[in-house]
């Protein structure tokens, strides 16, 4: 049976071995600490690596760890403790600042760090992402009560996002 909270505590001792420098949960599963849950197939984890010594990103050492604990890595998705993964490295400023400002949760007794609304909304909205289906989940936030509009405006302008 898969275990969230195993998984959740697997990406932290991820941060403990210093393999990555931080994360938070984003996509879908981000939504369960903002609006209604809706139903997903992975856990999206936004990281940030340590400084590499050339310019291409690798998650050699993610994928080195997991195979060390066993866990089978299967096309993008790493399946710690039952639960798709996928480890995404931060992109761009937008996705770091969405890692750097996220917010601390537990879940079940488990640290993690959530995407804020404001920069999942954001983040929703990318050219590179805009499905119907993120447009969707977008709005359902910006409509909620957790949102702070005014933060909302100043991440979009800087970031040159629209609705």
């Amino acid at each position: 049976m898969a275990s969230f909270e195993n998984a959740l505590r697997a990406v932290n001792e991820l941060k403990d071995a210093g393999i990555i420098e931080d994360w938070a949960v984003a996509g879908a599963m981000a939504l369960v600490f903002w609006i209604e849950p809706i139903p997903t197939f992975d856990l999206d984890v936004l990281v940030l690596l340590p400084p590499s010594a050339g310019p291409l990103v690798s998650l050699d050492p993610i994928y080195r760890w997991a195979a060390d604990r066993g866990y089978v890595a299967e096309h993008e998705h790493v399946f710690i403790e039952g639960v798709p993964v996928q480890f995404l490295p931060s992109f761009d400023a937008l996705a770091e600042e969405a890692i750097r400002t996220a917010v601390d949760r537990q879940y079940f007794g488990v640290d993690l760090r959530v995407v804020r609304p404001e920069y999942l909304i954001a983040l929703f909205l990318l050219p590179s992402a805009r499905t119907a289906k993120r447009r969707e989940r977008a709005a359902a936030l910006r409509d909620s009560p957790s949102i702070d509009l005014d933060l909302l405006d100043d991440v979009l302008t800087r970031f040159k996002l629209m609705f």
